[in-house]
């Protein structure tokens, strides 16, 4: 059986001493930015990946209504 998937990886991260709790970095690369903005700076940084996985195609096959529809 085949089944189709999508991954999507989110990343996001930001410098508590020069952003706060606010993301300032976004994308793939976001992480390894942190890592080198406290490996230059000594701050301490922080970066929330999340991965989100989809299965089945972006059209689902048409199913019949639960329901007729009252014409009135």
């Amino acid at each position: 059986m085949t089944r189709s998937a999508e991954t999507i990886r989110t990343v996001r991260a930001g410098c508590t001493v020069c952003h706060g709790t606010a993301a300032h970095w976004l994308g793939r690369n976001a992480a390894g930015v942190a890592a080198r903005h406290h490996d230059a700076t000594g701050h301490r940084t922080w970066a929330e990946q999340s991965l989100r996985t989809v299965y089945g195609a972006d059209t689902a096959l048409p199913h019949p209504d639960l329901f007729a529809e009252a014409t009135a």
